[in-house]
């Protein structure tokens, strides 16, 4: 997709949806390659430290992925031709789903414990905290499949099962329920990376199916007042 994201995104003068793709689609080179590489692979680092880049990373986990579903709620708001109704509702909706989310990341984080790495290629090791963090992932599937029943409620074109193909997984809640507390996170950078590469490849899909959609990317807050 990455012709099609030069062409949409990077030709185009930047926007504040722009901007806001451009964010969550890169952030995990940020979150998941480089504190996480430092983590697991520095040499040995004292807990605290450790706790420092964990949770930081953590914190650009969750809203990274908040990022994605902000892109996605205001394509979904658009398909509604900006209702007021659904203006209202999408934003009640948004933060009923993720005000819990980031106070259940706060308390996931608060409670991890951290031990000095007894290997020298090992940054230091993760114990694990509290059993919370598949909350998390029950909300964001929520979410998830909240939207699409909101874009055919509102618009019943087969673009919205372009954009909203592979998006929902299970997967990720699945293996947090089946495995310690120590390895809740194991599959979380997976899950982090591919909610944002759904999300943009959903975006780029979109735009490639139906041009005039475009809109969502370069037009401003009054343009799109009067898209039709």
């Amino acid at each position: 997709m990455l012709p099609v994201e030069l062409d949409v995104v990077w030709s185009k003068k930047l926007q504040p949806l722009n901007v806001l793709y451009i964010v969550q689609r890169y952030m995990p080179f940020v979150d998941t390659v480089a504190i996480l590489f430092t983590v697991s692979f520095a040499n040995p680092i004292d807990p605290n430290t450790c706790r420092i880049l964990y949770t930081t990373s953590g914190w650009m986990y969750i809203i990274g992925i908040a990022l994605t579903e902000v892109v996605l709620t205001i394509r979904t708001w658009a398909f509604w031709r900006n209702d007021i109704r659904m203006t209202i509702g999408l934003v009640i909706f948004f933060l009923g789903c993720w005000a819990p989310n980031l106070y259940i990341m706060h308390l996931y984080l608060q409670s991890q414990a951290y031990s000095p790495s007894p290997l020298p290629e090992i940054g230091c090791v993760i114990l694990g905290g509290k059993s919370i963090l598949f909350l998390c992932w029950v909300i964001l599937m929520v979410y998830e499949a909240g939207l699409p029943r909101i874009v055919r409620a509102g618009n019943r074109s087969p673009l919205t099962t372009v954009v909203y193909r592979d998006v929902l997984s299970v997967a990720n809640l699945v293996i947090v329920l089946l495995l310690p507390n120590a390895l809740q996170n194991l599959v979380g950078p997976h899950q982090r990376v591919i909610q944002t590469i759904l999300t943009s490849r959903a975006i780029l899909h979109m735009r490639r199916h139906q041009p005039k959609l475009e809109i969502f990317f370069v037009c401003s807050a009054a343009e799109l007042q009067n898209f039709k």
